[in-house]
């Protein structure tokens, strides 16, 4: 068991505590301090993206709250969505969720949900600038797989610059015409009107794949850390890609991390993230399973292993115009996946419905403070086979 004084100073730096330490609590003032199991990041994974650059504390209004309403409402316009009597959804606590598997994964599809989606592709694009994959797949693909695709953003609506092209921006669907490009997801909301090469199945990933295979590319983007088997799944992804195919997978570490010591150690965000790594254990997942996939991909026989990390701020504070707007966005994502949890996830841990209220307000309250320069980091992995 390892000494507590040790793990609140890695904690300080930002680093979780290793996965044989002594577990941490989160420091919420509450009558139950559930303990927080986390798993060790593989070597190396934080340093690939330098620090961001803050602005100085004389800039910072403390009194200024950017534009911070606890009113805010996050209801998106109504997309269009495929409606069957065959595909119905579920309602609880005021939330939609899937109905097919119901329970399987723990978050909403409604349409704050889908406008966070939604804002996830904008930043996606933002940080990557303009490209949805790094795999650097074959000029001529013939059979494309999104896992888990929401609302379909990535194969038929978003704007990319691949690897592969001229410096030109075009959809992807009509990047690769003449490839079948196939999105599966557990929720019946993707659009009617889709690319003639474009087709969507809603089924289970982490069920017995029964299609035959021979992909050239399988992608999997937001929805790592939501899986129960990654292993067998990455493994499933091997088996029916051909030889030389790609595999990519980029998600979200939610671990909240701060390089430069301004981040308390009871920040009310970066303990609600260990509350979502604990509450989804519950559910037999991992909120940080993106930083072990190295050793997975080549358990699962893939070669030429890839990794990129980048450093996304939360908040107003970077110094850099971009990097301020990218975290003014982040911070908006990471506000409504606050709800989301709550209305869900972070029940089952045993806190009273009005303390967990609080908590949780205090936490969305807590984004805007700009002399917290916290950031998560945005991993994706590509291997071939």
């Amino acid at each position: 068991m390892g000494d507590s004084s040790r793990n609140a100073a890695r904690l300080r730096a930002g680093d979780p505590p290793a996965t044989d330490a002594e577990p941490t609590e989160p420091k919420v003032g509450a009558p139950r301090k559930p303990s927080i199991v986390v798993s060790e990041d593989p070597p190396n994974i934080e340093e690939q993206d330098p620090p961001l650059d803050a602005l100085d504390s004389e800039d910072i209004d403390v009194d200024e709250d950017d534009d911070y309403d606890e009113t805010t409402d996050g209801n998106s316009a109504e997309s269009v969505t495929v409606r069957s009597s065959i595909w119905e959804h579920e309602y609880e606590g005021g939330r939609r969720y899937h109905h097919y598997r119901h329970g399987r994964y723990p978050l909403p599809n409604d349409d704050i949900e889908q406008e966070r989606e939604y804002m996830k592709h904008v930043i996606h694009m933002q940080l990557t600038g303009g490209k949805l994959f790094n795999a650097p797949i074959a000029p001529n693909p013939q059979r494309i797989l999104d896992l888990c695709t929401g609302t379909g953003l990535w194969p038929i609506e978003g704007k990319l610059l691949a690897p592969n092209s001229s410096a030109h921006l075009t959809r992807f669907a009509k990047l690769f015409p003449s490839a079948e490009i196939v999105g599966i997801d557990l929720s019946p909301i993707q659009p009617l009107m889709v690319p003639p090469n474009v087709r969507f199945l809603i089924d289970d990933v982490e069920d017995e794949w029964m299609d035959r295979g021979g992909y050239d590319m399988i992608h999997l983007r937001h929805s790592c850390i939501y899986l129960k088997d990654v292993d067998k799944l990455i493994a499933n992804c091997h088996a029916h890609l051909k030889e030389g195919g790609w595999l990519e997978i980029t998600d979200y570490c939610s671990y909240l991390r701060c390089d430069d010591g301004t981040m308390p150690e009871d920040h009310p965000p970066a303990q609600v993230a260990m509350m979502m790594h604990r509450a989804l254990r519950g559910y037999g997942m991992n909120a940080y399973v993106i930083n072990e996939l190295h050793d997975k991909f080549k358990a699962a026989g893939f070669q030429n292993i890839q990794c990129r990390v980048t450093k996304t701020p939360i908040g107003a504070w970077p110094r850099d115009p971009g990097q301020r707007e990218i975290g003014i966005l982040f911070r908006d994502i990471v506000y409504e996946l606050v709800g989301a949890l709550a209305a869900k996830p972070l029940k089952t841990l045993g806190w009273d419905d009005t303390e967990l209220e609080v908590y949780l307000a205090s936490a969305r309250r807590a984004l805007w403070d700009r002399r917290v320069h916290c950031y998560a980091n945005f991993v994706s992995w590509w291997a071939q086979k």
